[in-house]
């Protein structure tokens, strides 16, 4: 069957040595798999394509601080798709097919951010 992965598996992990520092891990691993490839700029014939396993981790930490009395503000860093796990087998112009993407969707990515609750 196409775009089912043989094995799949998803990671979650949660520590917090304070109570307001916090550290959190996520992950998924996605098994190889049957995906079509059809006629176009990637391929001469419509063929089925077996994928390579794929490892998409995120890590993130945030700290919590009292602002007041009555409201806190919480500083959160952290990165996405830490392996830079993406296909590289892409197909290009205005011929490729568009259905050929398989695997995680963003590049490895760093992000801050700010929250205020009142």
């Amino acid at each position: 069957m196409f775009r089912t992965p043989d094995t799949y598996g998803y990671l979650t992990l949660q520590f917090n040595p304070t109570k307001r520092l916090s550290f959190s891990a996520h992950g998924t691993c996605t098994g190889k798999m049957m995906v079509q490839h059809m006629e176009g700029a990637g391929t001469s014939i419509d063929c089925a394509v077996r994928t390579p396993i794929f490892v998409d981790m995120g890590l993130k930490a945030s700290y919590e601080w009292s602002v007041f009395n009555y409201s806190t503000l919480t500083l959160t860093a952290g990165v996405q798709n830490l392996f830079n796990s993406y296909q590289k087998d892409f197909d290009q112009g205005p011929d490729r097919d568009s259905g050929y993407i398989y695997g995680p969707t963003l590049p490895r990515s760093a992000f801050v951010g700010l929250k205020l609750s009142l």
